[in-house]
């Protein structure tokens, strides 16, 4: 056994525990960031939709619409790029090659 005395093992645990506490309490930091960017972005969209119903004067099937043709970026309204194929989502179309 070693000749340090009991109280500073101790003291040593102690210092460990707070660096453990102290990088979690990081880790958590960074999850709470996360969240209420995660709670800004929700308020934002609820706003937006909102704004929209308010604008359409409370046609659904229109304000619907209206957010479909606000998200859908405006080279794909003008035709200009490729149809998603098969079922796996919006995909970045290649840009177009110069000739």
């Amino acid at each position: 056994m070693s000749d340090k005395p009991k109280m500073m093992f101790a003291i040593e645990h102690l210092d460990s525990s707070i660096a453990h506490l102290n990088s979690a309490m990081e880790v958590l930091s960074s999850v709470i960031l996360d969240l209420q960017k995660g709670a800004d972005f929700v308020t934002k969209y609820r706003d937006s939709l909102i704004k929209t119903v308010e604008e359409t004067g409370g046609n659904m099937t229109q304000a619907i619409e209206s957010q479909i043709r606000d998200f859908i970026p405006k080279r794909l309204k003008d035709g200009k790029d490729q149809e998603v194929q098969g079922r796996q989502g919006y995909q970045v179309p290649e840009p177009p090659t110069r000739e």
